[in-house]
């Protein structure tokens, strides 16, 4: 893995004061980098779930909508979008 300068610095003065080794540093910074997404992704869908209900119902909804109005087909794009990166988090999450 290639760090910059100040990433190493960084690392250095951590390792000094925390007495981990960089892998171990590096490790938890993925599985913080993980959680932190998972709670945007999770408080996404709140958002839609609390918009829609389900998104069964936005897959209802957004086939008798205009042509024009693609704003229930892309809320039904990102709906799918975060379940799917979810999954793969939640597989990933598994295997750390």
């Amino acid at each position: 893995m290639i760090l910059t300068s100040r990433t190493q610095n960084l690392l250095t003065d951590l390792q000094k004061i925390m007495a981990l080794n960089e892998d171990e540093i590096v490790q938890r910074g993925i599985a913080q980098a993980t959680t932190d997404r998972i709670v945007e992704l999770r408080q996404r869908m709140g958002q839609l779930t609390e918009q829609y209900g389900s998104i069964e119902n936005l897959e209802a909804r957004s086939n008798e909508v205009s042509v024009d109005d693609h704003t229930l087909r892309s809320d039904l794009l990102e709906w799918r979008a975060v379940r799917h990166e979810l999954e793969q988090l939640a597989h990933f999450w598994e295997n750390v």
